[in-house]
């Protein structure tokens, strides 16, 4: 069996069907792949509508088990699984149609370890076309991994990657449960160990953005998490950094990876109920790991520095959080809202060009 694709899968009724026929509809053998879809104890039909599809297709097997949340599902599919290759796709996301043939391809032309490709995040569900015909095989730059995360960099979702299994099995490598970003933490330690990886630019793959997830969830207990993982997260690539740098890595795209996110932590404290005295302690503890203030780094827009130079600033910083506080209704109404309808008609005109 040549690729396993590996589903968590929590409440996802809505998106679960779609995500499946992504994967089904593919114009592949139906025996050269599987489908390993892991009902992480969801409340609603994910489980009925995932059994009755099944059904249906025998390279589909559904495992039922507790909320244990994603990344230790990922860590059981990776368990589960039997192809030569892995392919995380979530539940709530699908493939373009016609494109896993191509990826497949150019995975047994290049004996790779690792291949990355593109993908669109959008709030579109009929965006389904891919924005590229078959690119050439021949344009594709095979690199070892220690190069191509210092000059090409890696992608922080797993879900535009796909995965030699030996070589995850080989590192031991597993997700770390319970947080978010985990993806950035884990490509951050497999890519540098594969021995052959390249980036291929074909648009496969459509991250939907789900309202309810951690990342986009507004409610106090999910946005206070999202912002201690976050924290959590950057410590870890810390650590990564210097791994790179004692093994000769370049940690140029590393750094500014952490940047970003570190930039995210500002942008999510400013708008987060964490008391002020909360946020000047995690403030603190950045300074203690030396990720505070932010570096600064070229090629961002003005509102960035901005924005940046505010952060860097504590006092400046607590006192546009007051200054947020305050001000709340008619912010998150006039500019929250404006950029929301904007970024929907990007995502509108891209649906009708595409």
């Amino acid at each position: 069996m040549i690729l396993s694709f590996i589903i968590p899968m929590y409440n996802a009724e809505q998106y679960i069907e779609q995500c499946l026929y992504s994967i089904i509809e593919q114009p592949i053998n139906k025996n050269t792949f599987e489908i390993i879809l892991i009902n992480d104890g969801s409340t609603d039909n994910s489980l009925s509508k995932a059994n009755e599809i099944s059904k249906k297709h025998k390279n589909i097997t559904v495992y039922d088990q507790e909320n244990i949340g994603l990344s230790a599902t990922r860590n059981r599919g990776i368990e589960l699984a039997k192809g030569e290759y892995i392919w995380f796709i979530d539940a709530d996301d699908y493939i373009i149609h016609n494109t896993v043939n191509s990826l497949l391809e150019c995975l047994k032309n290049h004996n790779l370890d690792i291949l990355e490709f593109q993908y669109i995040r959008t709030e579109s569900r009929i965006l389904n076309v891919s924005r590229h015909n078959k690119p050439s095989f021949t344009d594709i730059k095979v690199l070892n991994g220690k190069k191509y995360v210092a000059t090409g960099g890696y992608n922080e979702s797993c879900c535009i990657s796909i995965y030699r299994r030996q070589l995850i099995l080989e590192i031991g490598l597993k997700f770390i449960e319970g947080r978010v970003m985990e993806d950035m933490v884990f490509n951050a330690e497999i890519v540098p160990k594969a021995n052959r990886i390249a980036y291929f630019p074909l648009d496969a793959y459509r991250y939907v953005i789900n309202p309810n997830s951690i990342w986009t969830n507004k409610e106090s207990n999910a946005h206070r998490k999202s912002i201690t993982d976050f924290i959590f997260m950057t410590k870890k690539i810390s650590g990564f950094i210097k791994t790179y740098k004692q093994n000769g890595i370049g940690t140029k795209i590393i750094e500014s990876k952490q940047q970003e996110m570190l930039f995210n932590i500002s942008k999510r404290l400013l708008t987060s109920d964490f008391t002020i005295s909360e946020i000047n302690i995690m403030i603190g503890d950045l300074y203690k790991y030396k990720l505070y203030p932010l570096k600064k780094y070229k090629g961002i827009s003005r509102l960035r520095k901005l924005e940046t130079c505010i952060f860097n600033r504590k006092l400046l910083f607590l006192l546009s959080i007051r200054i947020y506080r305050f001000f709340k209704k008619p912010i998150d109404h006039f500019i929250i809202r404006k950029y929301r309808q904007k970024r929907e008609k990007l995502i509108k005109e891209t649906t009708v060009n595409i």
